[in-house]
């Protein structure tokens, strides 16, 4: 696992749980098979999600299949795989760590997963372990000390209003969802789209999108029992506890790495802001 790391501070004596980003490595990385493709049900969890904001009671066989990369720097068979599958794709022996410990909720479905250029999917049993912190687990946006933590929200137009609480959160996909169904009507066909598109350029200019922030503050109402949780909007970063962190290294789990949040930055867009607790 290397060496270990110096975790963050948070101001709060009284709680001694630290947090780590952790990043799953892509040398086991893989994709969907074609036979997932054509077995793909029609079901979308996602979307049945985004919509009541919870799991259904029952959810039907989502037929996940995967298969490791050919090329040699991306095909170990890791017990974190990089893969589509939402949210981390994780070995039996993960799996049975990760249920002694604080999870947001969460369903483990199943995973087969092939080797590259073998029909015959691994010994191994592994599991696709899915959470939502946007629509379902969303308590993380209340945590949140908007005043220290200045988060904007950027116009189109280049304006740009303060986020004072959670609602504001909340309101901008709401408002981002309702100026897209308006340009979706005046551009049904090719006619309407010419006749409208003044009106249509005007609307694209309401689109909303956060500014990037480089500092999180969490207010006092922030649960530690969390052994893992993520920040929707603000942060594309995985965050576990240290007594998580120490289990994952203990038992030597294979294909991940740790950092402290805010000190890995990417040059693609993947915000990591720095944690800070009130």
């Amino acid at each position: 696992m290397g060496c270990y790391l110096h975790p963050i501070s948070k101001n709060r004596t009284s709680m001694n749980k630290e947090y780590y980003v952790l990043t799953v490595e892509d040398t086991s990385s893989a994709e969907f098979t074609k036979n997932y493709w054509k077995k793909s049900p029609e079901f979308s969890l996602w979307k049945y999600i985004r919509e009541n904001g919870a799991y259904p009671e029952q959810i039907p066989d989502l037929n996940l299949e995967i298969r490791i990369y050919d090329d040699v720097e991306f095909n170990r068979l890791n017990d974190f795989i990089l893969s589509p599958i939402d949210k981390l794709c994780i070995s039996e022996k993960v799996k049975n760590i990760m249920e002694h410990y604080c999870l947001p909720e969460h369903r483990f479905f199943n995973v087969d997963v092939y080797m590259p250029k073998k029909r015959n999917k691994v010994d191994i049993n592994y599991y696709a372990l899915h959470y939502d912190f946007t629509y379902i687990q969303n308590d993380i946006l209340g945590m949140i000390d908007y005043e220290k933590s200045n988060i904007r929200i950027k116009t189109n137009a280049g304006e740009y209003l303060l986020v004072r609480d959670r609602k504001d959160v909340e309101n901008l996909p709401i408002h981002n969802r309702t100026i897209s169904e308006m340009i979706s009507k005046l551009s049904q066909t090719a006619k309407l789209r010419e006749k409208n598109q003044k009106q249509i350029s005007a609307l694209s200019e309401e689109y909303w999108e956060f500014e990037r922030v480089d500092k999180i503050y969490f207010n006092r109402s922030f649960d530690f029992s969390m052994d893992l949780f993520q920040i929707p909007y603000f942060s594309w970063m995985i965050y576990i506890s240290d007594k998580l962190k120490e289990e994952l290294e203990r038992n030597c789990i294979t294909g991940i790495t740790f950092s402290i949040p805010g000190n890995k930055q990417y040059l693609v867009h993947r915000p990591n802001p720095i944690l800070e607790w009130v």
